[in-house]
């Protein structure tokens, strides 16, 4: 009798017990979390976004975050208000109990809806179902977990667990896609990777949908310059470990150290007279800086100079910008948060301090409607002047914002900002035959260097002169201007101590010689133009003209 149970009885019992077990493991009672259906859903994720941000720019400093706090009930509010435009009636309190319990009521089956748990690292999705059969009920609950992680370059969001009541079938996920595929024709990563729209990819063996963060800011931005602020963006918050997003329990948080870019220094704004009406009016610039040329000769041992400041430069900077403002002083504007809110980028400006030469581009976010709410910082590019050719080119190395840097290999995406312009070439500032253009006022360069605040240009003099004969001819020309009563005083003065420093063996003509340069440049285009005329003036009374001394006499 024992053999005849072992042979008979044991296989049909285990034959039971399978489909029992299953029912076992499958069945889980699950309630609807009422509490965490209480919000009402109306606030999207984007007006969440944009209140944080308005809230940031209503008041800011280096140590200011901008966060994101998304609680389950934020959330199971908006699944909510899904849920309740298939079933009006779904969790009233005043609605019969199967419109009130389920969101789908069929004869064989009833969908109690789907909610969200944040847990440590992790975001749970749950979804409740009845089976009925024959006037039983049959209880299950679909359990689907998402391990998230998020950083500057890459999101990622990992299927963790696929469990139908307390069955895990995560690891069935390879045959369930086989079985999809021979049913459907499409296996499950080609159904899946349809929906994402090529903004995110599916990897069926790793149970990972990935989003290059690159792709969706150019997918979702399709203006060229807003995209690359946003890549840029990015790029200072991934170097510099801006960003914090992670779960706790019940919320999920995304923090953004935003305020470590804060630079509130006043930027430098050309003033409407200040700028440069067109090349003529270049050309007249850059004759009148000849003279600090003819007042560096006195003291050179090699090469005589000319000196352009930060004024002189930022001038040259808008106008050869101009063409690709998208309005006064602005390079480029765009909304943001639904057009709450907007980024200004403003025109480059020139700054060099204790020798560094420094390329900023000021940018502003600011409420549109309340623009005294701001976020200012400034983007500044150490750069390096350098002659090639014909060409001044300004040479860009590392960047900061606030706090933060960022080295030289995204330079690339600040300088999309400025859009298409012949002014950028290979990641550099080019002002291109710039030395043909000192050539048609008298000069040709040699070398280029930051001293004193200023862009010194090192100019060649004709080399079958005598140095010593030419300075003799300057000083006769600094003679021959002296004390002009139309000067102001101020010149005068300048002009007499390089005239006395000459003959003092203990003065400095040196540092005579750059208080003039220093004086010549607080003067106006008009004061500048009107001395080197008469600088011109003045050698033709002499033994060489100025044409001579710089070798440019055919």
């Amino acid at each position: 009798m024992k053999f005849l149970f072992k042979i008979i009885v044991i296989p049909i019992l285990s034959i039971v017990a399978v489909p029992a077990i299953f029912l076992a493991l499958t069945y889980r009672d699950v309630a609807i979390p009422v509490d965490d259906f209480q919000s009402t859903g109306t606030v999207t994720l984007t007006e969440m976004i944009s209140d944080e941000v308005d809230t940031f720019l209503q008041s800011n400093d280096s140590d200011s975050t901008l966060g994101l706090t998304l609680t389950q009930q934020d959330v199971n509010g908006l699944l909510k208000s899904k849920l309740q435009e298939m079933n009006p009636n779904y969790l009233s309190d005043s609605a019969i109990d199967d419109e009130k319990n389920y969101v789908l009521k069929e004869d064989m089956y009833g969908y109690q809806g789907s909610w969200v748990r944040f847990k440590e690292d992790v975001v749970e999705i749950e979804s409740g179902v009845h089976i009925f059969v024959q006037g039983f009920t049959f209880k299950t609950a679909v359990l689907i977990t998402f391990k998230l992680s998020v950083d500057t370059e890459e999101i990622v969001l990992k299927l963790d667990k696929l469990n139908i009541g307390s069955l895990p079938l995560a690891w069935t996920f390879g045959t369930a896609s086989w079985a999809v595929k021979q049913i459907s024709g499409k296996d499950i990563q080609e159904m899946i990777d349809a929906q994402l729209n090529g903004m995110a990819t599916f990897d069926p063996d790793t149970r990972e949908i990935r989003v290059n963060v690159q792709t969706l800011i150019d997918t979702t931005l399709e203006d060229p310059q807003t995209a690359a602020m946003a890549n840029s963006l990015m790029q200072f918050i991934a170097q510099n470990e801006l960003l914090d997003v992670g779960f706790a329990d019940g919320e999920f948080n995304v923090d953004l150290a935003l305020g470590k870019l804060k630079d509130d220094t006043t930027p430098f704004m050309l003033d409407v007279a200040d700028k440069i009406v067109d090349e003529t009016d270049l050309q007249s610039i850059m004759e009148a800086q000849a003279s600090s040329l003819i007042f560096s000769v006195l003291t050179t041992t090699d090469y005589p100079f000319i000196e352009l400041n930060a004024f002189t430069l930022n001038r040259m900077f808008e106008y050869f910008l101009r063409d690709s403002l998208t309005a006064d002083g602005i390079i480029m504007q765009a909304p943001l948060f639904d057009d709450l809110h907007q980024m200004t980028a403003y025109v480059p400006y020139v700054t060099m301090d204790d020798d560094v030469f420094i390329v900023n581009i000021p940018l502003v976010i600011e409420e549109i409607a309340n623009p005294a709410n701001t976020f200012p910082t400034i983007i500044k590019m150490t750069a390096t002047p350098e002659i090639s050719g014909n060409d001044l080119r300004i040479v860009l190395n590392e960047l900061n914002a606030g706090e933060v840097v960022l080295t030289q290999e995204h330079i690339g995406n600040i300088l999309s900002l400025l859009g298409d312009t012949d002014l950028i070439v290979d990641g550099a500032f080019v002002f291109q035959d710039f030395d043909s253009q000192m050539n048609q006022a008298g000069m040709g360069l040699q070398s280029v260097t930051v001293v004193n605040e200023n862009l010194r240009l090192y100019v060649e003099l004709n080399s079958t002169l005598d140095l010593g004969d030419i300075q003799d001819v300057v000083t006769e020309v600094f003679d021959a201007i002296v004390d002009n009563p139309e000067y102001p005083d101020e010149l005068n003065t300048a002009l007499n101590d390089v005239i006395d420093s000459l003959t003092d063996p203990l003065a400095d003509p040196q540092a005579a010689v750059e208080d003039l340069i220093d004086v010549f440049d607080t003067l106006t285009d008009e004061e500048q133009t009107a001395v080197y005329e008469d600088l011109l003036t003045a050698f033709e009374g002499t033994d060489l003209s100025l044409d001579e001394i710089l070798g440019l006499l055919p």
